[in-house]
């Protein structure tokens, strides 16, 4: 496995265990219903360093089933890389009372990057409302920024 994957593999499962210690048990019960349904997400890790090689960027379409389960697919980017890489991945999704601040979203799955097979994904948004998701989390190395609209 060349530098690159090894690289990006480490900062996905580096962002991955940051939120990790957010995520509780997901719930369904804690109004979920109005949040199923399809967003479009992106998803980014920018290093302090400004270093093109630690730069990570995820746009996809997530849809949230009501059964708690998702689907989603879109592309992983680095500057590093210089090119779009397909991906798409499966999951649970629930609620949650114990998020950044407060109530959120938690999604915790697998995701399929083409070039470099089968990894963790993990991640958790705020609602801002019912139409957009939210997460700014600022790690040791990284700002880590999650979006989502429907």
């Amino acid at each position: 496995m060349n530098l690159w994957r090894r690289l990006s593999r480490l900062c996905l499962a580096a962002a991955a265990g940051a939120l990790l210690p957010l995520q509780p048990a997901l719930s369904q019960d804690q109004g979920a219903g109005q949040y199923a349904g399809q967003w479009g997400c992106r998803y980014s890790m920018e290093p302090f360093s400004k270093n093109p090689i630690d730069t990570h960027y995820w746009e996809f379409g997530i849809i949230l089933q009501p059964d708690s389960t998702y689907a989603m697919q879109g592309f992983y980017y680095s500057p590093s890389l210089g090119v779009q890489i397909p991906v798409q991945g499966q999951g649970r999704w629930g609620m949650t009372a114990n998020g950044p601040r407060g109530t959120a979203i938690s999604v915790s799955g697998q995701l399929l990057r083409q070039d470099a097979g089968w990894q963790p994904f993990e991640f958790m948004v705020t609602p801002a409302d019912n139409r957009n998701l939210y997460l700014q989390f600022r790690g040791n190395t990284h700002m880590t920024n999650i979006s989502c609209q429907r």
